[in-house]
């Protein structure tokens, strides 16, 4: 199971999804040869979009993009990601109250309580 936690204002979500409905995604993803930085960026804004909708508001096209967007960005940090910016395993977003940009952190460096607050 991956997991990517997102929050971004009051917004706060956890999308877990199993490895390997992960792996065919990827797997069809970069088959295509996506511009892997426009991919990137294109994966936040959906996920910035879409924190901001009710869940009613929300149609199959919307949760297959948020699927599409939250395995490539775990994918991102996991596998593409070099240096520093590497995480190994779930990751959390949390987008910057200015708007200016998404913090990225490993799961693993939240304390429970977070993780909990996360999952609410």
């Amino acid at each position: 199971m991956i997991t990517v936690y997102y929050k971004s204002g009051d917004a706060q979500w956890k999308y877990e999804l199993e490895e390997s409905e992960h792996d065919y995604i990827i797997k069809n993803v970069l088959e295509d040869n996506p511009d892997l930085t426009e991919m990137f960026d294109d994966s936040l804004e959906i996920l910035r979009d879409i924190s901001a909708m009710d869940e009613d508001e929300m149609d199959e096209e919307d949760e297959i993009d948020q699927t599409i967007a939250v395995s490539y960005i775990w994918h991102y940090f996991n596998h593409l990601a070099e240096g520093d910016d590497r995480i190994e395993g779930d990751i959390v977003l949390i987008e910057e109250e200015d708007g200016s940009g998404v913090t990225v952190l490993p799961a693993d460096a939240l304390g429970d309580d977070e993780e909990e607050d996360a999952e609410k």
